[in-house]
């Protein structure tokens, strides 16, 4: 967190291991801790259940109402219907009919504000239906008690008999291909599975997974028929007159699972800001020390991680190292001043989430590491730095979302190939309620991560990363009131 304005025309381009800003310096008593947007949230408790069921996995207790869809017309009852995997294979990514007649049921029923998402850029991740139109994510969090209510209500409509009794028939009818939620995965074209585990998520019940593992977000895919709109009315399959004997059954061919929409594709990920780690619960590390940390808001498959690292608190000059090792070929350096703090981004190695932080061999130091992204895959994020630049200043009432162009701002390379996301400077300003700023790509999805802190008065300035989005667009919102002014310090190919 950095609690006022600094200048970053020093920061510099580089790959993992090398500075990206050098030489923000403030004063250690002003330094702030976001604000968790814990408001409305209730304990969620994981479990390891699986199985067949028409509706929600793992139901919720003491949730509040939450409304359900109107049932739709019910197809035939001598109708067949058959649901197959059909992978992503091209890519066009304006959203087709079946996925826009989903967005319109979730709107429709729970509010035109709820923030759904269906195409995908054709050069960012690796397969997904988004980029043929016919996914849909819906940002519901499962640690939030309304949100969690509006999403079992759903998946109970959804999972659950028509109008006339048929099981899934409204699945069936628009043609639901699989889901992601709640650390489970649901087979449209295998429903006698029922609800199995997602990518060993039980085994990571941790908030920084909440995206992994599909808490704080509803992924829907659906077919080709679903996505055309083609099932309801389709031709009943004849009967033979003389039908041959049957050949001996033979067991379908497992399908592989796809891979989650999020979090396990090649690229970077911004997550906008999270504390990753906080010496200050153990003490400061001592002269020499070394300090092996897991990173929140790091998945364990990244192999770098975009930090921003504040020291503070050191008796005397000296240099700080972090990666999965101690030497310079496994780590990168930080600089550490005599007094006061000083805030330093680097692109660091990380190994299964966690990383190692070795302070200086003549001084104690406390350090908090804020994790602005990280990448997946054998490249690791270059980060460049640029003088600030002004993207948007204005005021935000509670929940408002506002869409603005980030590339080819200024500095900003406006071809896609070299830049996936920005660095932002965010200073909000206080209006009476404490409450959280978020960026993130238009067509992707808002992390959850802490992000910056709106304050109930006064100012905060918050270094955040944002991905961009479809048309080179991002999503700038708030849960507070707050006046704010985002500037771009610096982007990342």
């Amino acid at each position: 967190m950095l609690p006022r304005p600094v200048p970053h025309s020093a920061v510099r381009s580089l790959r993992a291991g090398t500075a990206v800003v050098a030489g923000v310096a403030l004063a250690s008593s002003l330094l702030i801790a976001p604000t968790h947007a814990t408001q409305g949230q209730l304990t969620w408790q994981p479990t390891t259940w699986t199985g067949p069921v028409t509706g929600a996995p793992v139901p919720g207790e003491g949730l509040p109402p939450a409304p359900l869809p109107a049932p739709l017309p019910p197809l035939p009852p001598d109708l067949p219907v058959t649901i197959n995997y059909e992978p992503q294979t091209t890519c066009e990514a304006s959203p087709k009919a079946g996925a826009l007649r989903l967005e319109q049921i979730i709107k429709g029923t729970y509010g035109a504000n709820q923030y759904t998402w269906i195409p995908r850029d054709c050069d960012k991740g690796g397969t997904s239906e988004h980029k043929e139109g016919r996914a849909i994510d819906w940002m519901v969090d499962v640690r939030d008690p309304q949100q969690r209510a509006n999403a079992e209500a759903f998946l109970n409509w959804l999972l659950g008999p028509d109008a006339n009794g048929r099981p899934y028939g409204h699945a069936l009818q628009l043609g639901i291909m699989y889901i992601g939620w709640h650390d489970r995965f649901w087979r449209g074209y295998a429903m006698d599975r029922g609800w199995t585990e997602l990518k060993g998520c039980f085994a990571k019940p941790e908030e920084k997974h909440d995206n992994y593992c599909h808490r704080n977000h509803i992924h829907i895919s659906l077919t080709w028929a679903g996505a055309l709109g083609e099932i309801p009315g389709a031709p009943v399959a004849p009967v033979p007159e003389q039908p041959a004997a049957p050949a001996p059954e033979q067991p379908a061919p497992e399908q592989p699972a796809p891979a989650p929409p999020e979090a396990v594709e090649e690229g970077f990920y911004g997550i906008g800001a999270e504390v990753g780690y906080e010496s200050a619960a153990l003490g400061p590390l001592q002269p020499g020390e070394v300090r092996t940390v897991a990173l929140a808001g790091v998945v364990p498959q990244a192999n770098t991680a975009l930090v921003a690292i504040t020291t503070r608190e050191a008796d005397a000059k000296g240099r700080l190292r972090i990666g999965v090792g101690t030497e310079k070929t496994n780590s990168a350096g930080v600089k550490v001043p005599k007094r006061g703090a000083r805030t330093t981004m680097r692109v660091v190695p990380v190994s299964g989430g966690a990383v190692q932080i070795k302070a200086p061999d003549k001084t104690a130091v406390q350090v908090r590491v804020d994790v602005l992204g990280y990448s997946v895959g054998a490249e690791p994020a270059r980060a460049i730095g640029l003088p600030p630049t002004g993207l948007h200043k204005g005021r935000f009432d509670a929940g408002e979302v506002k869409v603005v162009k980030a590339r080819g701002v200024g500095r900003v390379p406006k071809k896609k190939k070299k830049v996936s996301a920005v660095i932002l400077r965010v200073t909000a300003k206080g209006r009476g309620e404490a409450g959280r700023f978020a960026a993130y790509a238009v067509g992707g999805v808002d992390r959850g991560a802490t992000s910056a802190a709106v304050p109930v008065d006064g100012k905060t300035s918050t270094l955040l990363v944002a991905e961009i989005g479809d048309e080179g667009l991002i999503a700038l919102a708030s849960s507070a009131k707050t006046k704010a002014n985002v500037k771009i310090v610096g982007y990342v190919r």
